[in-house]
């Protein structure tokens, strides 16, 4: 049930529900912000109805008063929404029905169908003076025969015409062959040098290895292996490190083997090298052995620095090299109580200074050799002067005893 308020001037109404079907119709043909209005326009006008009938009118005359006034409201509402309708159909012929030749879609639809008839005409490559036209002609004249392009063409691609494209392109792509020709040869060149260089590494390897393993077989109880071609413990490609020596005692000395023309110490020279040879081979001593006197003149023919030797000739200064690397390993930490480290480092001291003795003299008796060797030629000389000076003394004698 509704709850109605009213103070004679304003009237309130909560929970007001309305079965009335014309109240209904009323309201479904405005828009729903008009409905408030509308609805107290009803209230509005039923209760004057109410007021000047008195209040013992009937409810069928207020139920057909109120009809009357919606039946009114809602002609007036259709009347309006059909004068709208036919405003938007009259807009709708005047500007966009293209059957209207005065709508202004008619009017440019017209307009359009001149622009294109005068734009194709324009493009009519066979109209005399044409836009089309005209750029079939001027295009007949650069690319059509005899033309500009055909002309500039048979120019640039004249191989006897000095400067043209294909002149220059010949001349190019021959220095390219010769430059090529000439990289070859140098790089066979380069190939042949190194692969003799690699054999006669490979070779001196080879010595090295054969004078180690009679050096070991002296001592007894080593294990010789040739690791040039293998990798080790810095990786599947770290080669450094040629030959490995196990002693009796379990001590590692590692070899590496070199024939080259100059052999750097510090830095990344040689001494680093022998550090990375350790590493992989996992030694506790390397040597290095030289095919030729290639370190530098402090070096001499043999040197000891710590752990690492170096040494000239895979002869005797191999195996003072390699006697030195033992009794470095056997002067070690772990068999220090049964070695006289003082007498040992004193051999040692005494072993580096005779080798380097060994070495100066064998210098001197290179040299002396080279020198016997030349004066060994000179009295072979002298020797056939003289022949020939006594057999043409001797042919003068018989001449004169025949007289």
């Amino acid at each position: 049930m509704a709850h109605v308020t009213s103070d004679g001037q304003i009237t309130k109404i909560d929970g007001l529900v309305c079965e009335e079907r014309a109240l209904a119709t009323l309201l479904s043909a405005h828009p729903e912000p008009d409905w408030p209005g509308l609805v107290e326009r009803a209230l509005s006008v039923g209760a004057h109805g109410l007021v000047t009938m008195g209040l013992d009118v009937g409810l069928g005359e207020v139920r057909e008063q109120v009809r009357r006034e919606v039946e009114e409201a809602t002609g007036q509402a259709e009347a309006r929404v059909a004068a709208m309708l036919e405003a938007a159909r009259l807009a709708y012929q005047e500007q966009l029905d293209p059957e209207v030749r005065s709508s202004l879609l008619s009017r440019s639809l017209r307009d359009f169908h001149r622009w294109q008839e005068a734009f194709f005409s324009g493009m009519d490559v066979d109209q005399a003076g044409s836009i089309g036209g005209r750029l079939v002609t001027r295009l007949e004249g650069l690319v059509g025969r005899g033309g500009t392009l055909e002309s500039q063409l048979a120019a640039a691609l004249d191989p006897a015409t000095d400067g043209s494209a294909l002149a220059r392109l010949r001349d190019e792509v021959v220095a390219e062959i010769r430059q090529l020709r000439d990289a070859v040869h140098v790089d066979l060149g380069k190939r042949t040098e190194a692969e003799m260089g690699t054999r006669k590494g490979f070779e001196f390897e080879d010595t090295v290895e054969e004078r180690v393993r009679a050096w070991a077989a002296g001592i007894g109880g080593c294990v010789v292996e040739r690791t040039s071609t293998t990798g080790g413990a810095l990786g599947r490609e770290a080669l450094v490190g040629d030959v490995v020596v196990e002693l009796p005692d379990g001590g590692r000395i590692v070899l590496e083997v070199k024939n080259v023309s100059r052999i750097g110490l510090g830095g990344n020279g040689i001494l680093a090298e022998l550090d990375r040879a350790m590493a992989n081979r996992r030694a506790d001593a390397a040597i290095c052995v030289s095919a030729g006197d290639a370190y530098p003149a402090e070096v001499g023919s043999f040197g000891v620095y710590g752990a690492r030797i170096l040494a000239v000739d895979e002869g005797p200064l191999l195996d003072v090299a390699l006697r030195v690397a033992s009794l470095q390993l056997a002067a070690r930490p772990a068999n220090a109580d049964a070695v006289d480290r003082a007498a040992l480092l004193d051999q040692l001291d005494r072993i580096g200074q005779l080798a380097k003795r060994f070495s100066s003299t064998k210098r001197t008796l290179t040299e002396a050799q080279n020198s016997i060797e030349l004066a060994k030629d000179g009295l072979d000389c002298l020797r056939s002067d003289l022949v020939d000076l006594t057999e043409a003394a001797a042919g003068q004698l018989r001449g004169i005893e025949a007289a």
